[in-house]
């Protein structure tokens, strides 16, 4: 194997992003597109990539891209609730799998499909583009160089004002995967356990619920070892944000766009007590290009995931654990 030939399910909105990285990419290509809206792989397919008409199949349905003798690779950007039953379709096809995030909506189904990957001898990796963009290594890179000393507190903020178009977001429960906390809520969650590069030990979280149950802002704390604490917010009410800061005793490193635009150079501030405040450019760079690369070298190369199994158990953890302590007002021990 030359190259991972890329199929996708579903014709999503995140799809313009992905479909060129696929593309794009030196090791992959896409072969495969296909969704359950008569005609709408073919329009996604000529909106993002008109030049392979003829080179890649659309398909009316999702079955036929999962078992297409082609295909290497999977890519499910679907409702979240659907994820699951998805991933093990095409990972009981022998396809190996990247998970848009949340994997899944309960840690143990996350640890399930792992199970399953390594009985059909796949990969799998949940879909977290930020983090392969060069400015989160060298944040991880300033909080453990210890500059601001052992860092003891984060916050996260996730947030945009939601529009009629992504209603859909919001017309189901939080249990069906509705919701912030479901959409943005894994960001949220997840930059504050890969900077501080521990479990939590325990949640507590307040939402505000719609008619359907879904949440559309909530807030909420999480504890960990050593008297160690974050907080997050995240919202479908408030204007767009996609940042988080962490401190320490000695200063603290914020960044503040997660959602970094591949075209526009990054910016990270730190300050020191010792040296004050301090910005770094971090030059222009597309994270999904280097998802897409990455992934494509774990299944050529056999390299470790950077975003492994215990990263996407516990991060669905965390969220199972904010979901009941919304649900029952009560801190959730992990």
């Amino acid at each position: 194997m030359s190259k991972i030939r890329w199929g996708i399910v579903g014709a999503a909105r995140v799809n313009e992003r992905l479909m060129p990285a696929i593309i794009h990419s030196a090791d992959g290509e896409l072969v495969a597109i296909g969704s359950r809206r008569p005609g709408a792989a073919k329009e996604c397919l000529l909106k993002h990539a008109p030049d392979l008409e003829d080179q890649v199949q659309c398909f009316d349905g999702l079955d036929q891209v999962i078992n297409h003798e082609r295909v290497d690779a999977i890519y499910i950007p679907l409702a979240n609730e659907e994820h699951v039953p998805t991933a093990l379709k095409a990972i009981r096809a022998k396809k190996h799998v990247l998970i848009e995030k949340p994997m899944a909506l309960k840690s143990q189904e996350v640890q399930m499909l792992f199970d399953e990957a390594k009985k059909y001898q796949v990969n799998i990796m949940e879909g977290f583009m930020y983090a392969f963009h060069p400015q989160f290594d060298r944040i991880q890179s300033i909080i453990h160089s210890n500059i601001i000393g052992e860092a003891n507190y984060a916050h996260s903020m996730f947030s945009f004002p939601i529009q009629p178009a992504r209603f859909y977001r919001i017309n189901r429960s939080m249990k069906n995967g509705g919701g912030a906390l479901w959409d943005i809520g894994p960001y949220a969650i997840h930059t504050i356990r890969q900077c501080f590069k521990e479990n939590p030990q325990r949640v507590y979280a307040q939402a505000e619920l719609n008619e359907h149950g879904a949440d559309i802002s909530a807030t909420g704390m999480i504890d960990f070892n050593n008297h160690k604490r974050a907080t997050f917010d995240i919202s479908f009410n408030c204007t767009r944000r996609s940042e988080f800061e962490v401190f320490g005793p000695n200063g603290r490193v914020k960044c503040p766009s997660v959602w970094q635009p591949e075209d526009q150079t990054a910016k990270i501030i730190y300050t020191t007590e010792k040296s004050g405040l301090t910005q770094e450019i971090v030059p222009k760079a597309n994270h999904f290009d280097r998802e897409i690369q990455h992934f494509n070298e774990v299944i050529l190369r056999r390299i470790t995931p950077k975003l492994d199994e215990q990263d996407a158990v516990w991060n669905a953890k965390t969220l199972e654990g904010i979901q009941k302590s919304i649900e029952a007002n009560i801190w959730v021990n992990l």
